[in-house]
């Protein structure tokens, strides 16, 4: 049985001009937020007004910092900004008389990984394998 799976599934429809169901609906919020602007404020406090809320809107609309909303890019900058960071930190302890270079080099072979060596065949054990290897096919 075959089904047929859609191609672009993370590319969100136009609706009309252009523009997505989100983008529509930012900016209906923004013609509603102008009205109530302009119900609220004298003409000259509208225009001044209007501009910041058209400035907004318009980034909430059109703006997508790496490819995000720029609603979800805030919430990533508020995340960012409130939630605890782990710091991992090792303390070289210092006894009286001691140099701390030394130390630090003391510790940093401590915490390195030994590499184990290769094994290479003798002289004899290469003999071996290539008598092998001329005389069985």
């Amino acid at each position: 049985m075959h089904a047929n799976v859609p191609q672009y599934v993370d590319i969100e429809d136009k609706i009309a001009f252009g523009l997505t169901a989100k983008q529509l609906l930012w900016m209906g919020a923004m013609i509603a937020v102008l009205v109530a602007a302009y119900s609220l404020f004298d003409r000259q406090l509208f225009f001044i007004v209007a501009v910041f809320i058209i400035l907004i809107f318009g980034t909430l609309t059109f703006f997508r910092p790496q490819g995000v909303p720029f609603l979800t890019f805030l919430g990533y900058v508020l995340l960012f900004f409130t939630k605890p960071r782990n710091y991992v930190w090792k303390r070289i302890f210092e006894k009286p008389g001691t140099d701390i270079k030394k130390a630090r080099e003391l510790q940093r072979k401590k915490m390195e990984v030994p590499r184990s060596k290769k094994k290479l065949p003798t002289q004899s054990q290469l003999r071996k394998i290539a008598w092998i290897l001329d005389t069985k096919k």
